[in-house]
């Protein structure tokens, strides 16, 4: 069974703007509102519920009817609202559950956000939010409009300029009962961290399958609902070479779902542990393609992938991306 998503931009007719350097924890809310719970203009929202929102932090719940009624919090290092992200940024937390906007209940790991853009003038500070009832990735970064400048801050391979982008929701399990599903991420090889470097992004996606040198994160409880936990990371699932770059008509060769894994493929054991398997699962409408999008290529940029929409992730690092998320279909 699949889920409809649906994409949600800065340039969509009666968008939210984030207009301040940086963006401030209010104009982030008021994106998340928008496009979680109230929607805007014609677009309507992902439907999940707000169920705290107060100075100590916004609380979002995911659709209880198709999701696993998990949460995630929302706030500003030092509980400001209306002050820059900078130099104390967004920061946001996962959790079964929380009892108020402070207190939460198998809480996953807390990370940090802020807008790349740090003038209040002269660039268009987009935002996207691709999503579902259950989970949505949010996309923070530089865009030229006209698709003529030169930085790489506006192309998918991006370099060490800060472009952001995370996941929040629930994971499409291995399980068939799996209560520890439900995260939020945006730096695939931290845990608890205030920083929002370059490589604190889901676009900072460097490890094969193959490769037992990553850090694991984010932390995902043990699917029994004990306080257990293990750490996993998504994977690139695909062996490619760094001097395959891809035309935006080419073919794309060949494509595969993104894993989140807790060691490296060849370190799997079977049988697996049934509520702790080192492969739990993949990220929600992720794939890597064989072949990538480089830095003669602006953001955004989507393509068709086997009769479906695809919006490729930048890459933060000296490489192309063939990291693409579905936009019609999960």
């Amino acid at each position: 069974m699949t889920t409809p998503v649906t994409v949600y931009r800065w340039d969509d007719e009666d968008a939210p703007q984030i207009n301040t350097g940086y963006g401030t924890a209010n104009e982030i809310r008021a994106v998340l509102n928008a496009c979680l719970v109230d929607g805007y203009g014609t677009k309507q929202p992902l439907g999940w519920t707000k169920v705290h929102d107060n100075i100590n932090g916004v609380v979002y719940q995911n659709n209880t009817e198709i999701g696993s009624g998990g949460m995630v919090r929302f706030w500003p290092k030092g509980l400001d609202w209306e002050q820059p992200l900078y130099p104390n940024p967004m920061l946001f937390q996962s959790a079964k559950t929380y009892t108020d906007a402070e207190t939460p209940f198998h809480a996953g790991n807390s990370q940090a956000l802020k807008h790349p853009i740090y003038s209040s003038t002269n660039y268009t500070k987009a935002w996207t939010i691709i999503g579902t009832g259950y989970a949505f990735y949010l996309i923070l970064g530089w865009v030229d409009e006209t698709r003529s400048l030169s930085e790489r801050k506006y192309t998918i391979e991006s370099g060490t300029w800060y472009n952001f982008s995370m996941f929040c929701g629930d994971i499409h399990s291995r399980l068939e009962v799996d209560a520890g599903k439900f995260i939020a991420f945006c730096a695939p090889n931290r845990g608890d961290t205030t920083s929002t470097t370059w490589q604190e992004t889901l676009d900072y996606i460097t490890e094969t399958i193959h490769s037992s040198s990553q850090s694991y994160h984010p932390k995902i409880y043990h699917a029994d609902n004990s306080d257990g936990f293990r750490t996993y990371s998504p994977r690139k699932p695909l062996l490619t070479s760094n001097n395959e770059l891809l035309n935006i008509n080419d073919d794309i060769i060949g494509y595969s779902s993104v894993p989140l894994l807790s060691t490296s493929m060849s370190q799997i054991l079977y049988p697996e542990d049934p509520v702790k398997p080192n492969l739990r699962g993949y990220m929600p409408g992720m794939i890597q393609t064989i072949m990538g999008l480089g830095q003669n290529h602006y953001w955004p940029t989507t393509k068709e992938i086997d009769g479906h929409q695809y919006w490729i992730l930048r890459y933060a690092a000296s490489d192309e991306s063939g990291i693409w998320i579905n936009m019609e279909q999960w």
